[in-house]
């Protein structure tokens, strides 16, 4: 027992199991209603948790039968939230988001770019930045001042995060301003504790330096149990050892914890990797086969690129049910995507190539119908438009007229019923495409205007997205995760609206 936390080193599986029932029964004291919290690397892991002390296959944390009641599985970050966002909140701070970081730093670029003056206006250097702050978050103003002092780009970073920091502090928070508002409610005897009741720290992985703090705040007015997850290799508990010495505490491996090594039990050649992917599925189907439910396997792999797509791809063909990370971007899902390119076409001139190629792979609608995109294809390839939204009128127009003299030529033809209704329609078809490329090019000019505010600007879009390409009552027909990605576009513009609290 260290500073009120009690660990216990334990092997992964059925151990690691084991002691957190042991640990959630001590934490009720044989009352099943009593509150106990347990804190979890990741949502995974406690819906998982979650399903096993309630399952009973572990046994019954209280004498009153299986089931579990009172038992809540949290992050580091959720607790966090509980105990100190209504502080926050009262002092009308929201939580910053990544767009939020992006303009702080670009208004500290533009004021002071510093050793950075060169680079200043390039993506890749504002992303850099952003990432930094996140890391620099964790430390506190005397380790700051210690890296500033290691040089001069190392000075200028921590100056950029400083004055980004002091940028939104007024109106947002980040994650370390939310521990540590969660720390000072502990210390002022927050009445969420009680609600909490015993804390268990399962399988802590990574653990920030604020939320260590937290942890180590909590039980000196909470009792916390860490069951701590070992494999016994060196290199692999390196983590795990990090995020229990925060905690001010030691994993104490002195040969105690019995610790089988995982080792393979066979190998398999493959010539590359969509080979190995395929090989790695046939032993899935093989597995299934004899009994082992697909809940009780995992594929497991290195990197990311390939397998994260690879593995995904091949589960999909195959029709096995598979959960894992999203292996795509919003930006790559069908509302986000259709947007981009939407959202592009004034920097591409509105080339005929960019707009029907938007066209033929995108849910746009026009005047609540979808839009005929093979016909306006054919037809803005015969009035020959190349780019220029001025072009695409002037063409299109130019075309209009041709077919109203060909129409009333067939209309004074008397034996040529069928002719007149295709020139109709073409006609019409022409006119809409007109005025569809013209509501866009108008559309588009709005959010260029100098001095728009980022409000206006996320209304300006959402705009765009129910006019032109998904309002809600036209995804319900998505697939289900289609539609979950453009409730999380929409939500992204939803939070540009808040830019506008952050100094340019």
């Amino acid at each position: 027992m260290v500073s009120g936390i009690e660990l216990v080193t334990v092997a992964y599986g059925q151990p690691a199991a084991q002691a957190l029932r042991d640990a959630v029964a001590a934490g009720k004291h044989g009352d099943p209603l009593a509150p106990v919290s347990v804190v979890v690397p990741t949502n995974y892991v406690g819906v998982a948790a979650r399903r096993m002390l309630g399952s009973g296959v572990l046994g019954p944390v209280t004498d009153r039968g299986i089931g579990i009641a009172g038992v809540t599985f949290l992050t580091v970050y959720r607790v966090a939230e509980l105990l100190g966002a209504s502080r926050l909140a009262a002092a009308a701070r929201r939580p910053v988001s990544t767009p939020v970081l992006g303009a702080a730093v670009r208004g500290v670029l533009t004021r002071q770019p510093g050793m950075f003056a060169a680079v200043a206006e390039h993506p890749a250097t504002e992303q850099a930045l952003v990432d930094a702050y996140r890391e620099l978050s964790q430390c506190d103003n005397v380790a700051l001042d210690r890296l500033a002092r290691a040089g001069r780009r190392a000075a200028d970073v921590v100056r950029v995060y400083r004055a980004a920091r002091a940028a939104h502090a007024r109106d947002w928070y980040d994650e370390r301003d939310l521990m540590d508002t969660a720390v000072a409610a502990v210390r002022h005897g927050s009445p969420v504790l009680a609600d909490l009741g015993a804390i268990v720290l399962y399988l802590p992985q990574e653990l920030s330096m604020p939320g260590a703090a937290l942890l180590n705040t909590v039980a000196e007015h909470a009792p916390v149990t860490v069951v701590a997850g070992v494999t016994g290799v060196e290199r692999a508990d390196a983590g795990v050892a990090a995020a229990i010495a925060r905690l001010g505490l030691g994993l104490g491996l002195d040969g105690s914890v019995a610790i089988t090594p995982p080792h393979g039990t066979e190998v398999v050649s493959a010539s590359d990797p969509d080979d190995e992917v395929r090989a790695a599925i046939r032993l899935v189907m093989a597995a299934l086969v004899d009994g082992v439910p697909l809940e009780r396997m995992a594929i497991l792999y290195g990197s990311a690129e390939p397998y994260a797509r690879l593995v995904h791809e091949q589960l999909e063909a195959a029709g096995i049910p598979h959960n894992g990370a999203a292996v795509r971007t919003l930006a790559e899902s069908v509302l986000g995507r259709s947007l981009l390119a939407l959202l592009a076409l004034p920097d591409r001139d509105f080339h005929r190539h960019d707009v029907m190629t938007l066209l033929a792979s995108a849910p746009v609608w026009f005047h609540t119908r979808p839009i005929p995109s093979a016909r306006w294809e054919r037809i803005s390839r015969g009035a020959g438009v190349v780019r220029g939204a001025t072009q695409w009128h002037e063409r299109l127009d130019a075309h209009a007229r041709a077919l109203e003299a060909q129409l009333a030529e067939e209309r004074a033809v008397p034996d040529r019923e069928p002719r007149p209704s295709w020139y109709e329609h073409e006609l019409e078809a022409t006119r809409e495409l007109d005025a569809f490329v013209a509501a866009l090019r108008d559309t588009l000019a709005e959010g260029a205007r100098e001095g728009v505010a980022w409000r206006q600007l996320s209304t300006w879009a959402r705009r765009i997205v129910h006019e032109f390409l998904a309002h809600d009552s036209r995804r319900v027909k998505w697939p289900e995760a289609e539609q979950r990605a453009a409730d999380k576009v929409e939500a992204a513009l939803d939070r540009l609206a808040g830019l506008d609290a952050v100094e340019p």
